[in-house]
């Protein structure tokens, strides 16, 4: 690296600064979208969080299959278009992301045996009790991804829009209040409708281990932005695969 380059990275704040800018979050995400989707057309998916985007999508009136990554790439680039970034590549952002994100891991781990709950299973649409394949791996990395899109860089980040950047309400009372419901909706989602119904027991064990999993995420995203968010989640629940 040049003198130069290293002067840059020794600036305080600026490797914090890179890893929120949309276009490393894409750099850092793609290749886990492009092995999730490669995936799906091999094994298929389940996945709930793919085929819930999917959905909204069907409804307007588009089909592609990979269009829920389209949507991703298509929101992270307008936003870097928004922010005015310079188009970058920087290997060493990526890295250390990727390492931020191994070790975002231990957290949730802890969270885990905490509450007695060990596995944190993708959202799907049943649970089947899957061995320990490629299938698994990839689909528990399409969650991490997909699931902090919707409940974490949608969700919290429209609130933001609308109650900080329009409303000009209070930024840190706003994001703890769209954390905390972003982790209840997210925790609520992994559970069929006949249990949020009352149709059986309510699983409180595992609503409180996603619930504060969720909110753990929601402080990652806000603190170390979407792709070091998504890659904490992806990582997890491959570990989860992994120890299972």
């Amino acid at each position: 690296m040049s003198r130069q380059g290293r002067d840059y990275f020794r600036r305080r704040g600026t490797y914090r600064q890179h890893t929120h800018r949309p276009l490393n979050c894409l750099l850092f995400l793609l290749p886990m979208l492009v092995a999730f989707h490669l995936g799906t057309l091999v094994w298929g998916t389940n996945l709930l969080a793919w085929r819930d985007v999917h959905r909204v999508l069907k409804y307007f009136g588009t089909t592609v299959t990979f269009l829920p990554a389209l949507v991703v790439a298509i929101l992270l680039l307008i936003q870097h278009w928004v922010r005015r970034d310079a188009w970058r590549f920087q290997p060493l952002v990526l890295a250390g992301m990727l390492g931020e994100s191994g070790i975002g891991i231990l957290p949730l781990i802890a969270i885990s045996h905490l509450t007695g709950k060990i596995v944190m299973h993708a959202a799907t649409a049943t649970a089947p009790a899957w061995s320990l394949t490629t299938q698994q791996v990839l689909s528990g990395i399409g969650a991490g991804i997909y699931e902090e899109f919707i409940f974490r860089m949608l969700l919290i980040g429209i609130i933001l829009v609308i109650l900080v950047d329009a409303l000009g309400l209070d930024k840190h009372i706003v994001a703890t209040v769209a954390v905390l419901l972003s982790a209840a909706l997210f925790s609520l989602y992994h559970f069929p409708a006949e249990q949020l119904a009352g149709h059986s027991p309510f699983p409180w064990k595992d609503f409180t281990f996603r619930a504060l999993a969720g909110a753990y995420l929601g402080v990652v995203y806000i603190a170390r932005g979407f792709g070091v968010c998504a890659g904490v989640h992806a990582l997890f629940n491959v570990y989860v695969t992994m120890v299972n």
